[in-house]
This record gives C-alpha cells, sequence and structure tokens, in this order.
C-alpha cells in the first residue's frame, strides 16, 4: 500500500475501521478475560469449588492462549485475519454459553480451558498486525487509539458484573457477557481489498510457518524485556491487594482502604495511553521505550522503600499502571522493525507467547518468593526483574536498531 492510500484510510476511515476494532477489543477483553476473575469469587461461593481449582484453570487458559498466539498470527499473515478473529470471538461466544450451563468441576475447567483458543484468535495482537497490514506507519496512532479504549474494559467489566451478580447467579452473568462478545463479532470491520499490502495478495503470502526468519537476537530481545515487564506486573496485580491487605490488618494507623489502591492500575494505563496519544509521538517509539523500561523500575523500589505509606502506594501504583499502559503500544511498534513484513502477525503472536507466558507464570513465582523473602525480598525481586528488562531493551537498541531505526 502507498503511503498516500495509508494516509487517505487513517483520515477516512478512522471511525469506521480504528473505532470498530477498538470497540470490538473492548467488549471481547471483557468477557472472554477480565469477566473470569470479576466472577471468581462469586463461582467459588456458589459452587463451593476449591479456589486453587478455579484459579489453576484461569492459568491454564492463559498458557492455552499463549501456545496458540503463534499459529494466528501465522494464518493472520496468510491473509485470513479477519476470518480467524471473527470465528474465533463466536467460538467464545458458544463456550461461554456452554460454561453458563456447566454444573461439573472439571466440564467448568475444560471449557475455560478452550477459551484461550478464542483469547488468542481476537485479543490484541491478531488486530494489531491487521491494522499495521492495512494502515502502514500510519497504524500507530490507530494501536494507541485501540489499547485506550480498550484499556477501559477493567472499569467497564468489574463494576458490570458485581453489580449483575448481585442480581444475578454467576452463570446468567456469563449469559450477559457471551452477549457483550456477540457484539464485538458483529463489529469487527471489514479489511479494504483495494488498499491490501502487496504482502498480502494471495501469490505473496508466506508458505509454511518457518520460525528461522522470526526468531531473531532483536526479536529474542523485545519477547523477553517485553516479557519481564509483564512478569512483574502480573505479580503486583495479583498479589499486591493480598500484601495490603495483610498489612491493614496487622499495622496500627494503616486505614484499611488502601487495600484498595491496586484499583488504580486501571485508570492510570488509561492516563499513559492519553499521556502516549498527547506527547508520545514527538518522542517516537525507539526513544520512548528505555524511557519508560526505566520510569517502570521505580513502583517496586518505591513499594519497598515505603511499603505501608499510603501516599507512596499509591504514586507507586499509578507510575505502575501508566507505564504499562504504554508498553503495550510500544511492543507492536517495536517489534514491526525487527520482523520481515510477510511474517508480522507469526511474529508478534512468537513475542506475545513468551510474555503471556510470563504473565500467566509471575503470580506463582510471585507468591514462592513472598512465601520465603517477604515483602522486600518480592519487590526487589520485581526490581531485578524490571532492571533486566531495561538492560535488554538497551541492548536491542544499541547492537540491533532495526530495519527503520
Amino acid at each position: 500500500m502507498t503511503d498516500s492510500a495509508a494516509s487517505q484510510m487513517a483520515s477516512s476511515g478512522f471511525s469506521a475501521y480504528v473505532r470498530r476494532h477498538s470497540v470490538g477489543q473492548l467488549l471481547l477483553w471483557s468477557s472472554f478475560y477480565y469477566v473470569l476473575p470479576a466472577l471468581s469469587a462469586v463461582i467459588v461461593t456458589q459452587t463451593g469449588w476449591p479456589v486453587l481449582h478455579v484459579s489453576t484453570t484461569y492459568t491454564i487458559a492463559i498458557l492455552v492462549w499463549a501456545f496458540f498466539a503463534p499459529a494466528v498470527g501465522a494464518g493472520v499473515d496468510s491473509g485470513h485475519g479477519r476470518l480467524i478473529m471473527r470465528s474465533g470471538a463466536i467460538v467464545g461466544v458458544v463456550i461461554l454459553l456452554a460454561v453458563s450451563q456447566s454444573t461439573n468441576m472439571w466440564v467448568f475447567s475444560g471449557l475455560i480451558i478452550a477459551l484461550g483458543i478464542p483469547m488468542a484468535a481476537t485479543l490484541y495482537d491478531p488486530c494489531f498486525t491487521l491494522l499495521m497490514r492495512s494502515m502502514g506507519r500510519n497504524a500507530d496512532r490507530a494501536i494507541a487509539n485501540v489499547t485506550l479504549i480498550a484499556g477501559m474494559a477493567t472499569l467497564l467489566t468489574f463494576p458490570a458484573a458485581l453489580w449483575l451478580s448481585a442480581h444475578l447467579p454467576w452463570r446468567e452473568v456469563l449469559i450477559v457477557f457471551a452477549g457483550l462478545a456477540g457484539v464485538g463479532a458483529m463489529l469487527l470491520p471489514a479489511e479494504p481489498a483495494s488498499q491490501t499490502p502487496p504482502q498480502d495478495r494471495p501469490q505473496n503470502r508466506p508458505k509454511g510457518r518457518s520460525y528461522r526468519e522470526i526468531i531473531t537476537p532483536g526479536s529474542a530481545l523485545i519477547a523477553l524485556s517485553f516479557g519481564l515487564v509483564m512478569f512483574g506486573h502480573a505479580i503486583l496485580l495479583f498479589l499486591l491487594p493480598f500484601i495490603l491487605a495483610q498489612m491493614a490488618s496487622v499495622q496500627a494507623g494503616l486505614q484499611e482502604w488502601v487495600i484498595l489502591a491496586p484499583a488504580v492500575l486501571g485508570p492510570a494505563q488509561i492516563a499513559g495511553r492519553l499521556l502516549w496519544g498527547a506527547y508520545g509521538y514527538r518522542l517516537g517509539a525507539r526513544r520512548a521505550t528505555p524511557f519508560v523500561f526505566a520510569l517502570v523500575c521505580l513502583p517496586p523500589l518505591i513499594l519497598a522503600v515505603a511499603p505501608s505509606a499510603p501516599g507512596a502506594i499509591f504514586t507507586a501504583l499509578i507510575l505502575q499502571g501508566g507505564c504499562f499502559g504504554v508498553q503495550t503500544i510500544l511492543r507492536p511498534m517495536i517489534a514491526r522493525d525487527h520482523l520481515p513484513a510477510a511474517r508480522l502477525g507469526q511474529g508478534l503472536g512468537a513475542i506475545a507467547m513468551v510474555g503471556i507466558i510470563m504473565m500467566a507464570l509471575g503470580p506463582a513465582s510471585g507468591g514462592m518468593v513472598l512465601a520465603s523473602f517477604g515483602h522486600s525480598g518480592l519487590m526487589i525481586a520485581i526490581l531485578t526483574a524490571d532492571l533486566v528488562a531495561l538492560g535488554l531493551i538497551c541492548l536491542l537498541f544499541w547492537k540491533w536498531g532495526g530495519k527503520h531505526a
């Protein structure tokens, strides 16, 4: 696609194309990912199933998502992106409806684990690939807008799920969210055939799924560095509420409302993406990434030095959420410069696979560190992971500048 065609699409097709993807991602993230943790306590209470069983089920589902991400990317590279996303969304709707009728703990687990495949087929990376293929360099702003709208999924899902569960059984709440996912599936826009990039045309589509072209030093550094940031974020997201609740129960003078502090992570992600939309493009992804990775080292440092000061806790979590929101935008932008155009989707899927696996393993790993070394040891471990991530991303730009550096 020529630059003029991409620019024309960016200006004339934003409301019809990018916004439909944005709202679709909002509804699909809410229905396939966030509704599960939002309903966890209700499911355990109403069924009597063990907490460990339910939480382990979610972890396996996320690992299934990671496993299928590269294959989905390869399918997008072959020109079947919209079909894969819409089919995945429809399959996800069917799975949620089946879960709503399940009464057996093991049937429930099998269906939730299977939901990992629709997650891989619909959430973020297939969408990012379609945007970059349809809009070229103009996709940078489109990706930022998609993540901004989709980032509101936490604000939509948790209050909605809690309110609905106060009036309906959890199974009927899932039916509501299955309906929302169905709307998301219908919103997915058609790809503009007249502006199909040369590498997406049938005669030029990649054959096979060779990983030799996408597993390079550059792509490996991207996967590991962003994966380590996701690892640390997952630990804070899942374990900090537990830590704060313990502190509030044993420490005099620490207000109990502090245990609500992790709720600022979602709004902070949105704020970070708004700041990126306003100022980030002046700096550029390549210059901004080391800066964001350096900032993400501050939250665990603050929490280690001042673990029970409310002001410090909120400051750390606002920084953490803001940086995490921006890194979601930066990852596909940086990866694009280190991946062959014909295998962009497969490469993004492989990079996402590493990050999703590390995100899934974060809570369990962090729990073991917390049990052995306490709060300070956990924060030092997160800080170490973030510092390694910063070193890897600096090494990436020092040794491998990328095709467009």
